[in-house]
């Protein structure tokens, strides 16, 4: 059995909802704020959205944030935002979010959507 390459579109919208616990809705937001950009299947009239194992990570990272008390525009700033390394004056909340987006900032479907 070949085995699927993490940055291989597979998992249908429906199919990636559930993996990561929200709606088909919500991840349709998450592509028209710039936060994903899932691949567009080019057999087909609609143009399926399909998702790899990265942007199923990638994802869940945002989905951690949201669930941190992050918005959605605040993301997407923080995103491009440059990070104090040190700062004792950071709260725990504040040093969970820095990390989150730092493993955004370096993960690989972060060039796909900020070039």
């Amino acid at each position: 059995m070949q085995k699927i390459k993490a940055d291989e579109p597979f998992y249908q919208i429906s199919q990636a909802a559930k993996l990561l616990g929200i709606t088909s809705d919500r991840l349709r937001t998450y592509e028209e704020e710039g936060l994903i950009k899932p691949y567009r299947a080019k057999h087909t009239q609609e143009g399926k959205r399909l998702f790899s194992q990265n942007d199923i990570e990638w994802l869940t990272m945002i989905r951690d944030l949201i669930k941190l008390g992050v918005s959605i525009p605040t993301i997407r700033i923080l995103l491009v935002a440059k990070f104090p390394t040190n700062n004792n004056k950071l709260k725990e909340k504040d040093i969970e979010i820095i990390e989150l987006i730092k493993k955004l900032k370096s993960h690989a479907v972060y060039s796909t959507i900020f070039k």
